[in-house]
């Protein structure tokens, strides 16, 4: 078994119930659509449980491309085709918006 981590840019759908995903992006100039399975801490914040992190509206993650990084498992079973499994860990720029800075003009 093998492991690897990528960034990915996309458009990000996510059933946080099934703690499933699916990610429409591009790889190597050609549309790709991953899915598999959000990673428990990950989840935690998509219901708001998670005192740590911030809580993401899984409901916002689709709206606008997001960056993410996604895990994936390269599994090698004897007498079994080659699969790969991927994992949601970690939403880089989704849902968390800063609050808004003021700006002063002067005339």
């Amino acid at each position: 078994m093998e492991e690897h981590g990528n960034e990915f840019v996309g458009t990000l759908f996510v059933l946080p119930a099934s703690r499933a995903f699916e990610l429409n992006t591009t790889l190597h100039g050609l549309p790709v659509t991953l899915t598999g399975t959000v990673a428990q801490h990950l989840a935690a914040q998509f219901a708001g449980g998670d005192a740590a992190g911030d809580h993401i509206d899984p409901r916002q993650l689709s709206l606008q491309p997001r960056r993410v990084e996604i895990l994936t498992r390269d599994i090698h079973e004897r007498h079994r085709a080659p699969r790969k499994v991927h994992f949601l860990v970690r939403v880089i720029d989704g849902g968390v918006h800063p609050a808004p800075q003021e700006t002063s003009v002067t005339a």
